[in-house]
């Protein structure tokens, strides 16, 4: 459900994956919900995650990590049956290929949290992706939340991995959002999977609109910028140069950027610009939630410590 908020201060919750990406033998600390909601934070906005992590060595370093990357713990539950999840990253030419492993604490999300506790903290924007909803148990989470909870803007960034998917996962939270992201691989995938055909990104993005009715489409296309579609719009909006190093992570940096400056100005033109700029920086960076340089910081008007 959506509904209109007045806060000032932007509070988001991400739904998802809480994993260590392993990049050549280093662990990072990632999953697309929680890179999101790192940078919200750093953006300035107020980040919670709702996940599960394992009673194991690497859940508790999570815990730590991601308080000190500025995002909320308190929806993060601890399982004593299933591991933190775990992701091997091969990188060729910059590019990421995943090893994904299954039946990991992140599959097994309960919803026993939603009623009492989540509808109490009134937050305006709700992220999840696709990975998460793989299994039944937090699938079926996903949805309490959903059903149960009101946002303003319900922002479903499909991030397709391998095989973990299916048209009834893809059309509920095609269904359920009010923003939609996805890149223009899986463009063609969702193209072929709705409409039985290849699709220019601007007629897809008419077309997954219309079927929907979602307010905005947003079509990613690497560095050289992205799409935005809206009810009375469609613009393509340039990227930037980066000297790549690994794209781990610069999708979801894209997300939280277009996010944070849309809510704050409405301008979905300058929120996609300003989203390109840190998806380039991130993707010259090692890891997916890097410090962020001066320079970036004064393009975001993030203020300086």
């Amino acid at each position: 459900m959506v509904e209109k908020s007045n806060q000032k201060n932007v509070k988001v919750l991400a739904f998802g994956e809480i994993l260590f990406d392993i990049i050549e033998g280093e662990p990072f600390l990632g999953g697309a919900p929680l890179n999101f909601a790192a940078h919200f934070a750093r953006l300035g906005g107020e980040s919670y995650i709702f996940s599960r992590v394992g009673n194991d060595e690497l859940g508790k370093k999570a815990l730590v990590d991601i308080e000190n990357i500025g995002v909320k713990t308190a929806f993060i539950q601890n399982d004593t049956r299933y591991e933190t999840g775990t992701v091997d990253v091969i990188l060729s030419s910059g590019q990421p290929d995943y090893t994904i492993v299954e039946n990991v604490a992140y599959d097994f999300i309960e919803p026993g949290i939603i009623k009492d506790d989540l509808k109490q903290f009134n937050f305006d924007i709700l992220y999840y992706g696709t990975l998460a909803q793989r299994n039944q148990e937090s699938r079926k989470t996903l949805r309490k939340l959903i059903e149960q909870v009101k946002f303003k803007h319900v922002f479903y960034d499909v991030n397709l991995r391998k095989n973990f998917f299916s048209r009834e996962i893809l059309e509920f939270s095609l269904q359920s959002c009010t923003i939609l992201k996805l890149n223009d691989e899986e463009v063609n995938i969702l193209g072929l999977i709705f409409f039985n055909e290849h699709l220019s990104l601007e007629s897809f993005a008419q077309k997954i609109a219309d079927k929907f009715l979602i307010d905005i489409v947003i079509i990613t296309v690497g560095a050289k910028g992205c799409v935005i579609h809206g009810n009375n719009y469609s613009h393509f909006v340039k990227g930037y140069p980066a000297e790549v190093v690994d794209t781990v992570g610069a999708g979801d940096s894209f997300s939280a950027a277009f996010l944070y400056q849309y809510f704050k100005n409405q301008d979905p033109i300058l929120a996609a610009d300003l989203a390109n700029q840190l998806g380039a920086f991130v993707a010259s960076c090692r890891g997916p939630i890097p410090h962020y340089s001066n320079e970036i910081k004064r393009k975001l008007g993030i203020s300086f410590p």
